[in-house]
């Protein structure tokens, strides 16, 4: 019995520490990456569901200035924020549409790509496992899981899953501050369907 008690202290123990490396390697990276207002960086998403038996992998380019942002999978989907509306752009052979939402409303996205590089510093808590964070939500997300990738003091990969067992990767590159000549627009004009679903915008 006293062996097992032990056993169990340690365990407890253990624990403890690895989510005390969590929190502090959380606590470096939202640091770093808190101080740095405008970026642009490449993600490759992934998302797959063994069970459904699907995956897709798009490629794009992520750039954010402040409490805007715009992230391109090539000229077929965009996903937009200026400052004052968030929008979702989609193209594909037989239908196109565009939809609207109140900023930090945007219910199709999984992750906050506004907040991409930061978003994990609050309302999660978890351990360090090797280079990978592994993190539980405090509240209510569209994900139930978090898993975050390091080389260093770098982000590589931000992991979602959901409650459907879908696992959506956003793999980052290039990461660089650079972000002159952006232009954080988009031409309703250029879809045939419309969905409005903002109500009530602060």
């Amino acid at each position: 019995m006293k062996r097992l008690l032990f056993i169990v202290v340690l365990g407890a123990m253990a624990m403890s520490l690895k989510a005390q490396d969590a929190s502090e390697k959380i606590q470096s990276l939202f640091d770093k990456y808190g101080n740095i207002p405008n970026y642009k960086v490449n993600v490759t998403y992934v998302s797959t569901n063994d069970k459904m038996g699907f995956t897709n992998t798009q490629e794009g380019t992520l750039v954010v200035e402040g409490d805007k942002y715009i992230l391109s999978f090539g000229p077929n989907e965009t996903w937009l924020d200026d400052g004052k509306t968030e929008y979702v752009g989609t193209k594909e052979e037989d239908h196109s549409q565009i939809m609207y939402f109140c900023p930090g409303e945007n219910v199709e996205a999984i992750v906050d790509f506004g907040a991409l590089m930061t978003f994990y510093g609050s309302n999660h808590s978890g351990t360090l496992d090797g280079n990978t964070i592994k993190l539980k939500p405090g509240s209510e997300m569209p994900y139930t899981e978090l898993h975050i990738e390091t080389a260093g003091n770098d982000i590589t990969l931000i992991k979602a899953i959901d409650d459907f067992g879908t696992v959506h990767e956003y793999k980052l590159s290039g990461f660089s501050t650079n972000t002159s000549g952006t232009k954080f627009v988009i031409n309703p004009r250029e879809y045939e369907e419309s969905i409005d679903e903002r109500k009530n915008c602060k």
